[in-house]
């Protein structure tokens, strides 16, 4: 007699496809456009176009993970870290020191308003936040005027 899937591994397996199928969507979207500032755009509206369209997986990559304890959160982290590292390119455009959580900060926080939407059972409204989002993200990249021209075009 096969026993029941373990929970912890329905988890595991719930949190992987999704992540899984969020890299795709977000690597499909940036790789469309060919400057850096735009593919991050289209990474942001890919990212929240997720969370609003599979808010069951969104889930599962925020809430669900953090409430998972040590290795939710160490699966939650990998995911902030995917982002951030998208972020990274960005840099060579800043002139002066910023900190060196900035796009931890950045991807965390992106990360933390989809999880809090979620948990409101407002995942729709994530696509109205498309263009604020983008411009909270680029403008310590390419500051505040040029961040706010391409959030909003």
């Amino acid at each position: 007699m096969n026993e029941p899937a373990e929970p912890h591994g329905d988890f595991v397996a719930a949190f992987e496809s999704a992540f899984a199928r969020l890299q795709v969507r977000v690597e499909e979207a940036c790789a469309s456009e060919e400057d850096w500032p735009r593919a991050v755009a289209a990474g942001i509206r890919a990212t929240l176009e997720f969370a609003a369209t599979e808010p069951v997986a969104a889930n599962t990559l925020t809430n669900e993970a953090l409430a998972r304890g040590p290795d939710g959160v160490a699966r939650n982290r990998r995911l902030v870290s995917y982002a951030a590292a998208l972020l990274e390119p960005g840099r060579e455009r800043i002139t002066g020191a910023v900190p060196a959580v900035l796009e931890q900060a950045l991807a965390g926080g992106i990360a933390f308003l989809i999880a809090h939407r979620l948990a409101l059972g407002e995942e729709r409204e994530l696509l109205a936040l498309v263009a604020d989002m983008t411009e909270f993200v680029l403008a310590p990249y390419v500051g505040p005027a040029e961040a706010r021209r391409i959030a909003r075009s």
